[in-house]
């Protein structure tokens, strides 16, 4: 029987497996060298990139150091194929045109929404705290690959930041350039100021738009709630604002994040916190109908289960 060597590490190991058809084989790794048969060889899928690993292993279950992503883009920038491969069906998710679907949300909303209400509001610090950035990338690309996420085992703090994340990369932000104009958030007023978030900051704002900030300041509201998360809605305000806003001015931007009692982007974020059911009346009316709900916050947060389980 023909064998090969094949260079793959620096570690040492022996592995010998009885066979009852043949005399018993030797499979080594030696000092970077494996030794093995044509029929083992032959069960081999070689992978060039994650993109054609993406095609055989759901990339968000497994752990891929920061190092494979960058030496990945390396040779995909660099790679010249003689051969035309199969395209990778896959829908993108992130840093999109937001289109909302009937009735429904965008994948990665609807279940980071429906993951972080239902294990996130005992962790302390929710949406402020990093998570692991490779952990964060694999379930990133496994969304914008259409591929299954297991959020249980990417935690918590991923699944908080893939919806800021979601935000954040819209190619259009719900403030400043292409949304509701600094203009209109400086010349909102110190008295009647849920008033005008509602009659005028909001008008200036899409349908879709105001459906995904109607959704998330529901989570949002009730985050703030809890005491165990410490993330009270000016807290909350202050990590949002800065993944709601862009415009060509960086100085403007920085201006607009602070929340309190200025005019500012991140008052008005914590005034949708705060003020939920009165802010987003016509946006609650239109999920939940003309019934009177009984907890408006969480009657907006159970109809994501229901979309979850539709899909």
């Amino acid at each position: 029987m023909s064998s090969f060597w094949h260079r793959v590490g620096r570690r040492s190991l022996s592995i010998e497996r009885p066979r009852t058809d043949e005399p018993r084989t030797r499979h080594s790794l030696d000092m970077g060298t494996i030794r093995r048969s044509q029929k083992f060889f032959a069960k081999i899928t070689w992978i060039d990139t994650l993109a054609e690993l993406g095609r055989h292993v759901p990339l968000g279950q497994i752990s891929v150091p920061q190092a494979v992503y960058e030496y990945d883009a390396r040779v995909e920038k660099g790679a010249t194929r003689a051969v035309v491969e199969q395209p990778i069906l896959h829908t993108r998710e992130f840093g999109v045109l937001l289109a909302m679907p009937p009735q429904g949300l965008p994948r990665p909303v609807r279940e980071t929404l429906a993951f972080v209400r239902h294990n996130g509001l005992r962790t302390e610090g929710l949406f402020r705290r990093s998570p692991p950035s490779t952990a964060l990338r694999a379930a990133k690309d496994a969304y914008d690959h259409s591929q299954y996420v297991d959020l249980e085992i990417a935690g918590v703090n991923v699944a908080a930041v893939l919806l800021k994340l979601f935000v954040r990369e819209l190619p259009n932000p719900v403030f400043g350039t292409n949304g509701c104009s600094y203009d209109v958030v400086r010349a909102m007023p110190s008295d009647g100021r849920v008033d005008y978030v509602r009659d005028t900051i909001l008008e200036q704002i899409s349908d879709d738009y105001r459906r995904l900030l109607c959704f998330v300041c529901a989570l949002l509201s009730q985050v703030a709630r809890s005491s165990e998360t410490r993330m009270t809605a000016y807290n909350l305000a202050v990590v949002w604002a800065p993944n709601m806003l862009r415009s060509n001015d960086p100085v403007a931007d920085i201006n607009m994040c602070p929340a309190g009692k200025a005019s500012t982007v991140g008052a008005v974020v914590q005034i949708m916190v705060e003020h939920f059911e009165q802010v987003f009346t016509r946006e609650i009316a239109s999920v939940l109908g003309p019934a009177e709900p009984s907890d408006t916050v969480n009657d907006i947060l159970n109809t994501v289960d229901l979309m979850n389980q539709a899909s």
